[in-house]
């Protein structure tokens, strides 16, 4: 039988903000959005104690790093990155967000309140060309992760397909649920790494950034394309 995940919903509630930033109804449309977008296995026991147990884990245990460029919004342009928990929702694929980071103000307050992320506020560093591409997760508290791609081979953008990614977004009242977020980017050229690696540049053991740390890297892309960022819903 396929490992249950083991965490609570409460586990991801958090502190809504007094203030809550206005932001342009959504969904949004992201023109040249650019994405690094990663896959690389972990331990399985930390990825079962952060998966809620409407999902089962996936063999081998792996996560999905995803960092968006977002040059063009009604929002202006934004980064954000979410670290996601490869696993199957009523026996299909999904992957949960346990970790995300925005830099922009209006993109938090949109996903705090309608996605359940981005839900922290830090700074990305990112940098793409037609030959390598690079980038640094930070919070307020500082780095957490850095990806490079060395390397970057053109492919057709046919060959790529994401699954949707899920949160638990915390309620008004203090509650929380589960919410799903489609597939967002239409893929209009890509580019694959071999070579690619995860590292973290400071020590952050009680990060989950870290905590489920990259023990190999199966593979790793760059795609280019329209971004639509939009609300989630309840699982159907």
């Amino acid at each position: 039988m396929p490992d249950e995940g083991l965490a609570r919903h409460e586990q991801y509630r958090i502190a809504l903000p007094a203030e809550r930033v206005a932001y342009p109804p959504l969904p949004w449309k992201c023109a040249n959005a650019t994405m690094i977008n990663v896959y690389f296995e972990v331990r399985k026991a930390p990825m079962l104690e952060r998966l809620p147990p409407e999902y089962c884990r996936t063999s081998p245990a792996y996560c999905r790093l995803t960092i968006i460029d977002n040059a063009d919004s009604p929002a202006g342009p934004f980064r954000d990155a979410a670290l996601g928990l490869g696993a199957r929702l009523n026996m299909m694929p999904a992957v949960f967000v346990a970790a995300s980071v925005t830099d922009n103000r209006q993109v938090l307050s949109a996903g705090l309140l309608e996605r359940s992320y981005p839900n922290v506020l830090g700074k990305i560093d990112f940098e793409a060309g037609t030959a390598r591409a690079h980038a640094i997760i930070s919070d307020a508290k500082g780095p957490l992760l850095e990806v490079e791609m060395p390397q970057l081979q053109t492919i057709e953008p046919s060959r790529l397909a994401y699954d949707h990614a899920d949160g638990i977004r915390t309620l008004e009242d203090g509650g929380t649920e589960l919410m799903v977020v489609g597939p967002e980017l239409t893929i209009e050229r890509a580019a694959i790494c071999k070579n690619a690696a995860i590292s973290y540049p400071a020590e952050r053991p009680d990060s989950p950034w870290q905590i489920l740390e990259c023990r190999n890297v199966v593979s790793a892309q760059l795609v280019h394309g329209t971004r639509e960022f939009k609300a989630g819903h309840q699982p159907r």
